[in-house]
């Protein structure tokens, strides 16, 4: 269950949907990877594009079951939402957070709320923060030392075992808020927001915190991290947009609202109008290709979704995020399958990136194009003597991208 909400994280959807990965790690025969496959991929984020490190699935399960086993006993302060326990879930602990910051903002006593950000957390962290863990083990510092070696951090965005390291490594902040501001502060991986009584205990808080973060070799971002009016958090981060799928698309549309369109695509039930839009909010706002692929899964039938598919992939060109996210939509649906151009196929095969290159091998050999067939991988051998059914074992385009 863990494993799997850390696959809707995935860059590159596993190809094989990690159905081998995820059994083995169920029943205890998952082992250490060959080697650290380690491949680079450009990733729109929210406010920038960004050259992600990427890993197979089968490197993500171990390093997830490393870091389980390693805080198996490592308890969060319960101000803490994200990634707290093997069981945790993104979607219900989001909502907690938002519910607990309402909760905060009713309090006429603290009108202000001091808003907080490592600047690049996840890069800056030093590995021997991590290494130096009072929780750390022997096997998951040896895998971490390697990873910084290969990738210049210990953290890989994106992944679930990363998030729970990270969320642990700040403890010691944690700690000294609980004595400051009891009560009435709330973590969300590295941003705290703490609700204060007026601006002169706002900078007491924030110079107590940028003193616990230098000793850790971190600081704070100077462009997030600020004091507001707590009114601020209400069309910010704890800002609502659950509602009825169509009218949150609708304003979504009229606002240019990115947080509107990914909550309602994968909620919106089927419409030609819809799917028509689909190619040119994906133009506008690249971030949200994970989410309209999510959709056009359900859609590919209709003639509307058939040629918004087709228009994302003529508009691929070099862009192997986007080619990841349809080469996805192809392996679970021989239609799309069909029709993916083989430059497209050609530019995954010879990308270096073993997850991609197992996406453009599944949909080469269910198209019989065995002129752009990279070399298949022990993994995809024994799916192809299953049959190689497009059915079987399919990619998930379930995203929380």
């Amino acid at each position: 269950m863990s494993f799997s909400h850390d696959l809707m994280t995935d860059w590159i959807p596993d190809a094989l949907g990690a159905a081998d990965v995820t059994h083995a790690l169920a029943d205890g025969t998952l082992s250490a990877p060959p080697q650290l496959d380690v491949g680079w991929l450009r990733v729109p984020l929210a406010r920038r594009t960004e050259d992600i490190p990427v890993v197979h699935a089968a490197v993500r399960a171990h390093m997830h079951l490393l870091v389980e086993r390693s805080l198996h006993h490592h308890r969060p302060y319960p101000e803490v939402f994200s990634y707290r326990f093997t069981d945790w879930d993104y979607r219900r602990a989001y909502r907690a957070r938002r519910d607990r910051m309402h909760a905060l903002g009713r309090q006429t006593d603290l009108p202000l709320v001091l808003k907080l950000d490592v600047h690049r957390f996840g890069e800056s962290l030093p590995l021997h923060v991590l290494v130096d863990a009072p929780w750390m083990t022997d096997t998951l510092a040896q895998q971490l030392t390697e990873l910084h070696r290969r990738t210049g951090r210990p953290l890989l965005p994106g992944h679930r075992w990363a998030n729970r390291l990270g969320t642990a490594a700040l403890h010691t902040i944690d700690a000294r808020l609980a004595v400051m501001a009891p009560d009435r502060w709330i973590r969300w991986g590295d941003d705290w927001h703490v609700f204060v009584h007026d601006t002169a205990e706002a900078e007491h808080v924030r110079a107590a915190v940028e003193a616990e973060l230098e000793a850790l070799g971190l600081r704070l971002s100077a462009e997030k991290s600020a004091t507001e009016p707590v009114a601020s958090l209400f069309t910010g981060s704890a800002r609502d947009v659950a509602g009825s799928p169509p009218e949150v698309w609708r304003r979504g549309i009229q606002n240019n609202d990115v947080r509107a369109l990914r909550y309602a695509l994968p909620r919106i039930d089927p419409e030609a109008e819809v799917s028509r839009r689909i190619p040119g909010i994906v133009r506008a706002q690249p971030t949200l290709l994970p989410r309209a692929v999510h959709y056009l899964d359900r859609v590919v039938n209709t003639s509307a979704g058939h040629e918004a598919v087709r228009e994302l992939l003529e508009a691929a060109h070099r862009n192997l995020f986007a080619v990841a996210r349809l080469l996805a939509l192809a392996g679970r649906h021989q239609e799309v399958a069909s029709y993916v151009p083989d430059r497209l196929l050609a530019l995954a095969a010879d990308c270096g990136i073993t997850a991609l290159r197992e996406l453009a091998a599944r949909v080469a050999i269910c198209t019989g194009r065995r002129d752009v067939l990279p070399q298949p991988s022990q993994r995809l051998y024994q799916w192809i003597s299953q049959g190689a059914d497009v059915r079987h074992h399919p990619p998930s385009v379930a995203t929380l991208l």
